[in-house]
């Protein structure tokens, strides 16, 4: 029987042939496998800031206002940058992943459940961690204000008077109404009633911002009728420095509850 080693080595002789590096060969696999994570982190990321933009929306407010409303504010308000980039960062990483010497023995259902398995963890992990947060800030200081309504929509959405929704800073409180002034700097006054709910239980003070369900009676006044509060940073902006009034008796006002507490 012919050795056919021997064929073999004289041809690599013959040819002048040098035996390349594992690297050499694999580069890409390894170059799919880099591009996948790349895509999943991002993807991640992306998803975290869809979180982050949704988190104030609270199931609740269905208790005070119509379902249309909810819906309508939930399409004009959602975060679509990051969710577009998230499907995007999912679908170049699951075809990273098909492209690797292991994945393309895997079903295409199995590469995309695995990967939105992981960058739904990551981008929850993002959340709890608060990265999502810092990253958020990080924009709001870097990019233009027209580019932040597409990516942080959330004062978009508390700026709806139409829809019953407005948010801001306290200016000022007394007992049946608060001065609000909005994140577009616009000033309403804001009533307030025993029925208005309180989502947090502390009591409100100026230099606070919140965000107010309720409806619009007249031009900049709204009737309450919940009310929530937000991180002093939450528009990415300290609070204003308020001169806060005095009371009849020379003090300063104190924080208020509402009526009814």
């Amino acid at each position: 029987m012919k050795d056919i080693s021997k064929d073999i080595i004289a041809k690599i002789k013959e040819k002048n042939l040098v035996p390349q590096s594992r690297f050499r060969l694999q580069w890409k696999n390894y170059v799919f496998w880099l591009l996948m994570i790349m895509m999943i982190l991002f993807g991640a990321a992306s998803a975290s800031l869809v979180v982050f933009n949704m988190v104030d929306f609270d199931p609740r407010f269905l208790h005070h206002m119509k379902l249309y409303k909810f819906f309508r504010i939930i399409i004009f308000t959602a975060p679509y940058l990051w969710l577009i980039l998230s499907f995007l960062a999912l679908a170049f990483g699951v075809l990273a992943f098909r492209n690797t010497s292991r994945g393309y023995r895997k079903s295409l259902l199995f590469a995309t459940s695995l990967a939105v398995l992981i960058i739904s963890l990551l981008g929850v992990f993002g959340h709890i961690m608060k990265i999502n947060k810092k990253m958020d800030e990080m924009m709001s200081k870097r990019i233009s204000p027209q580019m932040r309504s597409f990516s942080g929509p959330r004062e978009g959405r508390w700026a709806r008077p139409g829809d019953g929704l407005i948010g801001g800073e306290i200016m000022e409180v007394s007992e049946n109404n608060l001065i609000l002034i909005s994140f577009h700097d616009e000033k309403w006054k804001i009533i307030i009633n025993e029925k208005t709910e309180k989502i947090d239980k502390d009591d409100i003070s100026i230099g606070e911002k919140v965000g107010v369900i309720g409806e619009k009676i007249d031009e900049f006044v709204m009737q309450a009728f919940s009310i929530k509060k937000f991180p002093d940073d939450w528009d990415g902006r300290h609070p204003r420095r308020v001169l806060i009034r005095e009371g009849r008796s020379g003090s300063p006002m104190m924080p208020m509850a509402l009526p009814g507490e």
